[in-house]
């Protein structure tokens, strides 16, 4: 069976896909349904009272697989692809301290939107190559201190850099560090991926976090995909991290959560029963 997450971000986070209510609120529902985690989508790891934060993780029982890092793409413009030398420094500089907060916290660190979009004052070619020269060197500082970084390929209609597991596994090998694994999201992948099963087979020993929703981005169970048969292409390719629904909020925050997780434990046993 899998462990289940939310992703949960500040009130104010200019990103729809997330649960945006207060932090302990968050995580009292998620622990009240029997979530076993809770996905961090944050700004400034820096500036987080990480006691209280150690404190309320206990106080629900919740573990933190990954932080997201996205909201300061859309909030800051940091990018690792960006023409700007100020943006990109600015983005390594604050993976990094992501890196820091996932050592406290056992917790990965997500490259999704902070890879950037191409923009017209460089080729899309120079683009992909500050990407992984930015890349390796925040790969080089979490190898160093045990972190995970999980990279994200995203659809066509968010960023023209990496939109597709093979392209995915081709960064991956560019790379070339212990410390990168990809992240695949159920979402992204029914836009770009012609058989989003067969996609989670190739990229069997390389998978190192999943999030979970539907076609419409809503909930797992309020689209058309098959959960139970890309569950049993996960368990095929021996994943055993979480599912984090990374979902638009309808409509409301406890019946998504619930939503999702009977969707997702009706599928698994399904999965496991026929294993």
């Amino acid at each position: 069976m899998f462990k289940k997450s939310m992703v949960v971000a500040p009130p104010s986070a200019e990103f729809e896909a997330v649960v945006r209510e207060p932090l302990e609120e968050a995580l009292k529902v998620l622990h009240e349904l029997g979530f076993e985690g809770v996905e961090l989508s944050i700004l400034n790891p820096t500036r987080l009272n990480l006691k209280e934060l150690e404190g309320v993780l206990e106080e629900y029982g919740l573990e933190v697989p990954a932080l997201s890092t996205g909201l300061n793409y859309i909030h800051y413009g940091f990018s690792l692809s960006s023409p700007s030398l100020e943006k990109r420094k600015a983005a390594v500089s604050r993976l990094k301290e992501f890196v820091d907060l996932g050592e406290v916290l056992g917790a990965g660190v997500i490259v999704g939107l902070m890879r950037g979009r191409l923009e017209k004052e460089i080729s899309k070619d120079e683009a992909y190559r500050r990407m992984v020269e930015g890349l390796r060197e925040v790969c080089s500082y979490a190898e160093g201190r045990g972190v995970t970084i999980f990279f994200e390929p995203l659809n066509r209609y968010e960023t023209q850099l990496v939109n597709t597991v093979d392209e995915a596994i081709e960064l991956w090998e560019k790379v070339g560090t212990s410390a990168l694994y990809l992240l695949l999201d159920t979402f992204h992948m029914n836009i770009e991926e012609p058989v989003i099963e067969d996609s989670i087979i190739k990229a069997r020993g390389l998978i190192g976090h999943i999030h979970v929703a539907d076609s419409n981005r809503y909930a797992p169970g309020m689209g058309h995909i098959d959960f139970k048969s890309i569950l049993d292409a996960l368990r095929k390719a021996d994943y055993q991290g979480y599912l984090s629904a990374e979902i638009i909020i309808k409509p409301d925050f406890r019946t998504a959560a619930k939503t999702t997780l009977e969707t997702l434990k009706k599928a698994e046993k399904e999965v496991f029963k026929s294993s």
